[in-house]
């Protein structure tokens, strides 16, 4: 019986897995998708990127044998799609599927592995893969089961913690490419996690969502911090040894155990030997004068960063407790915005992320008293800011190429500045003659400067620093750089007599200056995140830098690769995944059949179902393209059930940001119609608290055969209370007053057997109604035990206080 359950839960995972498209099959119909082939890998891509395939191509499989030495497993050949479908720097993989994929657009300094922008894609590969080969390790342990997708199942079910898939896909980024382990920010970011009292909490990094915060996912943090150090002190074949051991047992082992059983250490010394090291380094640097003494100006923290000035007031975004995170004026909330730029005269450009078709575009809006919409300055874009009252300056990107322009806002007239190219450019500054940026066309971050007037663009720095954060004040350019120990600080170029100075030295890092008025603001980072302080310019302690050399350089051309598209066959998704799967549906068990496009975009199954005493068939189908469409059919001894569902989520952008789903699902019986509902739903300007989010308004609305309803909603925060009011009117004739709430009353976050079983946290929620023409009262309490099993699994135990209806 115990057997009998657990296919069931396989075959149940693989459909939950199977619910989502790799890619959107409506974007590459319309890009015309080429494919092409290496001894081990299937790249699908679109005409647009097909340069990317010989960058590629040069690396993949050299990396597929050494990653095949390391585990000693072969996953088998690899598919990889690779599309510019989306506007941020991501990507992702389906280890038990042998699936990858890669976005195009590099990184820029705010997050760091700046020393990989020309050669980002070889470099973000190299971390995908590593997901897909440590996701197959078990292959040689469960050769022994017959069926390939029980196997499959089982790979599927995520027994290993994200903290190792993380930490081991950092591990050979960094092996053969520059990665996080040589990265200064993802070094800030560990020492001052491991220094802190919260060390160590690898426990959140399982794979499970968490609430609490961490800069950079404590996945990947405690990943890095345990595969590097148990690399350098015991070497890569005892790291090897004990991923081996943590697989070789579906559910029992974890990487104290394995850890202790190779190494014949005990684990909680490991983790200690871990804080003393960063300790002496911590002692190490207050010992040279760094400090981290810095009083903050307000009680921002977590990501709270981009300052900006219109020379009179600063502003900001803002994270706080218990207010919404944005863009503040001081202590005034402007708006929902993270990434925004303010003039002299008091005008805001900010970007806005919409997402439609499955495509993700950042769109620049200047705020205006419009009557509907903000103006549109540009789509696509990633840097921006004001030349002067009327100028502004910005990159946008296409096929990972990123070209730069300045735009006249009285006009709409635009120039383009900087060609298109294979390159990053961080921020601007300017004084209205010049425009200096901080940018890497080579996979180095340096400081440049475009002459308005002569359309010069020279290059100041040439080293293998990175710098930063630049605001010209004066004559003076304020920046961050990480020129000393690997820590970024601020630092002050004189344009007149050439003289670089350091006026920080903090402990973990300064960044993002500003000077308001003769005082310095800038933001410094520790275990809580980023906060605000200031220093006055009269008061500042200066450090000469001679080590740095600032020249004139003139600018080379940026990289940019050619495309040939017709060189590759054109690709067709067909139907790649097939399985027979143990069914669980009505009460009813069975066996079907699934065939599944090489995307995931579409497919169809069948199955047969019994509880003993009946017999039926099912067969169904999905497609997403253009809307998502979903079909099942029932057949059994009363005839016929279907069920056809289409659905299409919108979002559009009016002074806010709206979520619009327009749905219909038909019911019939043999051909003739049971019943059809039409829905609408949308949701006005999502935003967060701490780590909720709520929004301005919801209203969603059904029509079917024997009714039409409406339902309001508007949540509040109140007192650490998510309450949400609301009002429903039906054809039928309720009108339902209510509202419902939520409230964590527990955050205990216990953990055993290193993550793999945790307790999280306790809510207590409710909802209490009043229906008036009825005069009927419901209530309803009740708390929620959230539990993380396996790692992976979030496992909400709900238990019922008060169930009361009058």
């Amino acid at each position: 019986m115990g057997k009998k359950i657990l296919i069931v839960i396989i075959a149940l995972l693989n459909v939950m897995i199977f619910s989502t498209n790799i890619y959107n099959f409506e974007y590459s119909l319309k890009n015309n998708s080429r494919v092409a082939e290496t001894k081990y890998f299937k790249f699908i891509f679109e005409k647009n990127l097909s340069y990317i395939f010989p960058v590629l191509n040069k690396v993949v499989d050299k990396l597929y044998e050494n990653y095949e030495d390391f585990y000693e497993t072969s996953p088998g050949s690899i598919t990889v799609f690779v599309y510019d479908d989306v506007d941020f720097v991501n990507s992702f993989a389906i280890p038990h599927l042998n699936i990858i994929r890669l976005y195009v657009n590099q990184p820029d300094s705010s997050i760091g592995l700046t020393e990989n922008v020309r050669t980002w894609l070889p470099f973000v590969f190299s971390h995908e893969l590593n997901h897909v080969f440590y996701g197959n390790m078990r292959n040689k342990y469960i050769d022994w089961i017959p069926y390939d997708f029980i196997k499959k199942g089982l790979l599927s079910m995520n027994w290993q913690p994200s903290y190792l898939h993380e930490g081991l896909s950092i591990y050979m980024e960094s092996k053969y490419f520059k990665g996080r382990f040589e990265d200064s920010i993802f070094n800030m970011y560990l020492m001052a996690e491991i220094i802190s009292n919260k060390y160590p909490e690898y426990y959140l990094g399982s794979g499970s969502m968490t609430d609490k915060w961490s800069p950079a996912g404590f996945n990947y943090m405690y990943g890095a911090i345990f595969t590097k150090e148990i690399s350098e002190k015991y070497g890569e074949e005892t790291l090897k040894k004990i991923i081996q051991d943590m697989n070789s047992k579906l559910f029992f082992n974890t990487i104290k155990y394995s850890f202790e059983k190779v190494t014949g250490e005990k684990w909680k010394d490991f983790l200690l030997y871990i804080k003393v090291k960063y300790k002496n380094l911590y002692l190490g640097r207050s010992e040279k004068g760094y400090k981290d003494n810095y009083k903050p100006l307000n009680n921002a923290f977590h990501y709270t960063g981009n300052l900006n000035t219109d020379g009179e007031k600063l502003y900001y975004y803002g994270e706080f407790e218990n207010k919404i995170k944005g863009v503040y004026k001081g202590d005034e909330y402007v708006g929902n915005y993270r990434k925004f730029s303010i003039s002299k005269d008091g005008k805001l450009l900010y970007l806005s992320s919409i997402t439609n078709n499955n495509e993700n575009r950042n769109i620049l809006y200047l705020k205006c008293d419009c009557p509907l919409s903000d103006k549109i300055i540009a789509n696509r874009v990633r840097s921006f800011n004001f030349i002067d009252n009327n100028r502004v300056v910005y990159t946008t990107i296409k096929n990972g190429f990123t070209t730069t322009y300045i735009m006249d806002l009285r006009t709409g007239n635009k120039e383009k500045i900087i060609s298109e190219g294979y390159y990053v450019i961080n921020n601007f500054t300017s004084n209205g003659k010049e425009v200096y940026f901080s940018a890497n066309f080579d996979n180095t971050t340096d400081i440049y400067k475009y002459e308005i007037e002569t359309g010069n663009l020279l290059r100041l720095t040439r080293n293998q620093y990175t710098e930063r954060d630049l605001f010209l004040y004066n004559d003076y350019l304020y920046f961050s750089a990480d020129y000393e120990d690997n820590i970024y600080n601020i630092y002050r170029y004189n344009i007149k007599n050439k003289k670089l100075e350091k006026i920080t030295n903090h402990i973990y890092g300064t960044f993002n200056p500003v000077i308001i008025k003769e005082k310095l603001y800038f933001i410094f980072y520790d275990e809580n995140g980023y906060h605000i302080s200031t220093l006055n310019l009269d008061n500042l302690s200066k450090k000469l830098i001679e080590t740095v050399e600032f020249n004139e350089y003139i600018a080379v051309s940026p990289l940019i690769y050619h495309m040939k598209p017709d060189k590759y066959s054109k690709y067709e998704e067909k139907t790649k995944y097939n399985y027979i799967i143990p069914l669980v549906y009505n009460n009813k068990i069975g066996v079907g059949y699934i065939s599944l496009s090489e995307g995931l975009n579409y497919g169809f199954g069948a199955g047969v179902l019994t509880d003993i005493n009946n017999t039926s068939m099912i067969v169904g189908g999905y497609l997403n393209l253009y809307t998502n469409n979903f079909i099942l059919s029932t057949i059994g001894n009363e005839g016929i059930y279907t069920d056809i569902s289409i659905s299409k989520d919108f979002q559009f952008y009016l002074k806010s940001k709206y979520y619009l789903t327009i749905s219909n699902n038909l019911q019939l019986h043999n051909i003739s119609p049971v019943s059809n509902t039409f829905s609408i739903n949308i949701t006005n300007n999502p935003y967060y608290i701490n780590s909720i989010q709520l929004y301005n308004y919801n209203v969603s609305m059904n029509i079917n055969n024997a009714y039409t309803s409406i339902n309001i909603s508007k949540p509040f925060y109140v007192f650490s209370f998510v309450t949400t009011p609301y009002g429903y009117y039906d054809t039928s004739g309720n009108l339902v007053l209510g509202t419902s709430f939520s409230k964590k009353i527990w955050n205990p976050d216990i953990s055993i057997f290193d993550g793999k079983f945790r307790f999280d946290n306790l809510y207590l929620t409710g909802n209490i109604s009043y229906n008036i023409p009825f005069h009927k009262t419901t209530c309803g309490i009740s708390l929620i035990f959230n539990f993380t099993e396996f790692y992976w699994a979030n496992v909400p135990i709900p238990i019922k206080i008060i169930d009361f209806s009058n």
